[in-house]
């Protein structure tokens, strides 16, 4: 524990160019973090060429980069600073991943970090996500995943102790007004009126939207969440799960990691099996939730809804607005899931929400 930490507590660097600049020289920024990392194989190697290879991020503005230096191998992460004065995304990914690391979740080691700086040396822990191994033949999907739902049951029971919410750079807590704001009006802004092209007022799905806010968020600071436990946030590496993008965790409700595993579009798990999931999660967690079976059911029910608009928003944001057109290829498919979620478990319970989706499918655009 005190080799992470030691290799962590560098905060000045050699390297003095701008932010942008450092996407254009990730090596010398390799370089200028290697003093901080301890290993002989580095010392050994240490006129060794390097290797720099750029590698391909989801919906971050960060850049990543795979390094290779003799026999070693190291993930290079550039993240510039977005908040000089207070708590940056930096800062959480820092502190987050070292309080992750020191309660046992199998997450990437920093090896060096500069958060000032925006610079980060992390364990390489390979390309295969839980998405890729989900679609392979030879795995059984059902077995993948109730590991899934061991590292989670893991995180929700082991991360709480000792966290705090000046880990968190972009508010602590999950509450009713976070999912008001942040998931179901960026659902109508991003999605009903920047992507589809609706014209829906905020006035128009407020009485829902206030509703299920209220039914989703929490108030009290118990639990911890992930906030976006899905299938590229996994890997799968050496027959082990690690957990990745860990920076937005915040105190919250454990239904909604649960819910962000199974409604994720980017795997598409049949209901059956997320059923069986969902089962499998309460009969491990259930003696440390401190809630009934039906309170959590109500939670999952809830914070799946939120979940599933916020994936709506967050890939019509990409798609259209950030110009990452491979996203939209996931939106009906994220549809088709809200639909069914509608028609179930909360059917009757949000009108306009209906109604509004209603428009959308009878509209049939397409997202190719």
């Amino acid at each position: 524990m005190e080799q992470w930490w030691r290799a962590t507590t560098r905060t000045k660097s050699s390297v003095q160019q701008s932010d942008d600049d450092l996407f254009d020289k990730p090596e010398e920024v390799f370089r200028s973090l290697m003093p901080a990392v301890e290993e002989p194989a580095v010392s050994s190697a240490d006129h060794d060429p390097v290797c720099v290879t750029s590698l391909c991020g989801d919906g971050s503005d960060r850049r990543f980069y795979r390094i290779r230096r003799g026999a070693s191998r190291y993930v290079l992460l550039i993240s510039p600073r977005r908040n000089g004065a207070g708590i940056d995304e930096n800062d959480s990914y820092l502190l987050i991943g070292k309080h992750l690391f020191c309660r046992g979740i199998p997450v990437p080691r920093i090896l060096a970090a500069e958060p000032r700086r925006g610079c980060f040396l992390i364990e390489d822990v390979g390309d295969y996500h839980l998405q890729l191994g989900a679609k392979r033949p030879a795995w059984n999907i059902g077995v993948l995943y109730e590991r899934c739902i061991g590292l989670l049951v893991q995180v929700h029971r082991k991360v709480p102790s000792g966290f705090e919410e000046d880990f968190c750079f972009d508010t602590p807590l999950y509450d009713p007004l976070f999912v008001y704001r942040r998931e179901l009006e960026y659902f109508r802004e991003a999605f009903l009126v920047k992507t589809i092209g609706l014209e829906i007022s905020r006035e128009d799905l407020h009485s829902d939207f206030e509703h299920l806010a209220e039914e989703a968020g929490v108030r009290e600071r118990k639990m911890v969440i992930h906030r976006d436990f899905q299938s590229r946030n996994i890997m799968i590496h050496r027959g082990r799960l690690r957990l990745l993008d860990f920076q937005g965790m915040r105190f919250g409700p454990p239904a909604y990691d649960l819910a962000s595993l199974l409604v994720d579009p980017y795997v598409s798990l049949p209901l059956w099996l997320q059923d069986g999931l969902a089962r499998l999660y309460w009969d491990s967690a259930k003696s440390f939730l401190g809630v009934t079976r039906a309170q959590f059911m109500q939670s999952y029910a809830s914070t799946r809804l939120c979940r599933n608009l916020q994936i709506l928003g967050a890939y019509g944001f990409l798609g259209i607005v950030k110009g990452k057109r491979q996203f939209l290829q996931y939106i009906p498919k994220a549809l088709e899931h809200l639909c069914v979620w509608l028609d179930g478990p909360c059917r009757n319970r949000f009108p306009d929400l209906r109604r509004t989706l209603d428009m959308i499918r009878s509209g049939a655009k397409s997202f190719a």
